[in-house]
């Protein structure tokens, strides 16, 4: 027997914003449980656990921000989607379209675009960075790049690691959680709703990715991460399953992670933030080419399975 579904019926417009309220619920509790239980793990006060967020420069301090950032994409992402899926659904991995295997061409794919993508996603990502704003808005400049460089900072905190098993720790935050709490949020939910309040996939896709790139609050970096929330969006559109934007976006994060890693062990020589670097207009263009090909091979292998 189904059970009652109490939020199946509300418009898309009343779904959003039921789940901003579960989004909201959910971040405040679970960073409150956080700080209690960083007091209580660590045996410090609440002004010794500012510390570690402000200035994360002890092994004590960077595996309360670690741990801290995995309760975190819990509570924001993962919860939220989930109960979401199961209020306004009888099937929750059905909604999400979490509930059959992907095609293994589709994942192979899928992890050959992350790849293929490099040379112009990061000749946007130098676009980006040499915006100027106008005098009027210095002070919106600065804070950005104040934002900026904090993130920097807090990146290469996450990223340092001398050992495999830190180097292991650092794909399960930066890499798996983020992967299944996002992609569980932006296109398993956030993409569907849009596509519903807009009726069009195509606007809700880019929407989606538009919302995931803000959310980051990382201005000097919008526009690549909004060129890789398209990517995934449309990975999702055409497969009809989850899982091949989950993977897609695990690679591309755990990418990062290894190579950072191996760069700071002096394994390798490219650094994670020229890594797929190109100044040629030729390979910049053909890199947007050939992943639109390769998107275009999911989409033709998918046929009915597409969300088109």
């Amino acid at each position: 027997m189904k059970r009652t579904v109490f939020f199946g019926q509300l418009s898309p417009f009343g779904q959003l914003l039921l789940l901003f309220g579960l989004i909201l619920v959910f971040a405040i509790t679970v960073a409150l449980v956080g700080l209690y239980a960083g007091m209580m793990f660590f045996n410090i006060s609440m002004a010794d656990i500012s510390s570690f967020v402000s200035n994360p420069d002890t092994p004590e301090s960077i595996l309360f921000i670690k741990f801290y950032q995995v309760l975190n994409q819990i509570g924001i992402f993962i919860l939220p989607a989930l109960l979401f899926s199961f209020l306004v659904s009888n099937n929750t991995f059905e909604y999400l379209s979490l509930n059959r295997l992907p095609l293994l061409i589709s994942l192979l794919l899928a992890g050959m675009i992350i790849y293929s993508i490099l040379p112009f996603n990061n000749y946007l990502d130098d676009l980006n960075r040499h915006i100027k704003f106008p005098n009027f808005l210095s002070g919106v400049e600065n804070w950005m790049l104040a934002k900026e460089d904090q993130a920097r900072k807090l990146t290469k905190v996450f990223l340092n690691a001398s050992t495999v098993s830190g180097l292991f720790l650092n794909i399960f935050v930066v890499a798996l959680v983020p992967a299944i709490g996002e992609e569980l949020l932006f296109r398993g939910v956030l993409l569907k709703l849009f596509n519903g309040l807009f009726k069009n996939i195509h606007i809700a896709v880019v929407i989606s990715a538009l919302v995931f790139s803000a959310i980051h609050f990382q201005f000097f970096g919008f526009l690549p991460r909004a060129l890789l929330g398209i990517l995934l969006g449309y990975l999702f559109v055409f497969s009809g399953n989850l899982w091949v934007p989950i993977f897609a976006h695990f690679l591309n994060n755990a990418s990062s992670a290894i190579i950072y890693y191996l760069h700071q062990n002096g394994h390798i020589k490219v650094s994670m933030d020229n890594f797929g670097t190109s100044t040629n207009t030729v390979y910049i263009i053909g890199s947007l080419l050939i992943s639109l090909w390769l998107l275009m091979i999911i989409f033709q292998k998918e046929g009915s399975r597409s969300v088109l």
